[in-house]
């Protein structure tokens, strides 16, 4: 059974959702379903599938890139967040506002182990979903 092609819009939502905590804006939808007709992004199985099964973008990404694979997927998500990092909104996301020594160590320690875990969650769902 084939699975339905997601529309660019619900590929955007899906993605955003996997990186950022907030809903997406229909403007940054617009910008990159118009960014993705621009570049010429074909369509993707592994994208297709990562969309359709609501599958952690994040963790399948950095899983594939490790085995040499997944550009699609990366790119897409490259252009999600080039898209919405000159946003007001998403400024916090990608600048340090404020200088905290202390809280940095600990937010670095915490992507350590957080990546740790997307290591090992996208292993699992690139082998459980066959994304290879």
């Amino acid at each position: 059974m084939a699975e339905r092609t997601p529309s660019l819009a619900e590929e955007a939502r899906h993605l955003h959702a996997c990186l950022f905590r907030t809903p997406l804006e229909a403007i940054a939808i617009a910008r990159y379903e118009a960014a993705n007709r621009e570049l010429g992004v074909a369509a993707s199985a592994v994208v297709t599938k990562v969309v359709a099964r609501r599958l952690d973008a994040e963790a399948v990404e950095l899983a594939l890139r490790r085995r040499g694979s997944g550009g699609d997927l990366a790119r897409r998500m490259q252009i999600l967040c080039y898209l919405v990092e000159v946003r007001r909104d998403y400024l916090s996301e990608f600048i340090n506002l404020e200088s905290a020594r202390g809280r940095a160590w600990a937010a670095l320690a915490g992507a350590v182990l957080r990546s740790a875990w997307k290591r090992v969650k996208g292993e699992y769902l690139v082998r459980r979903h066959g994304l290879v």
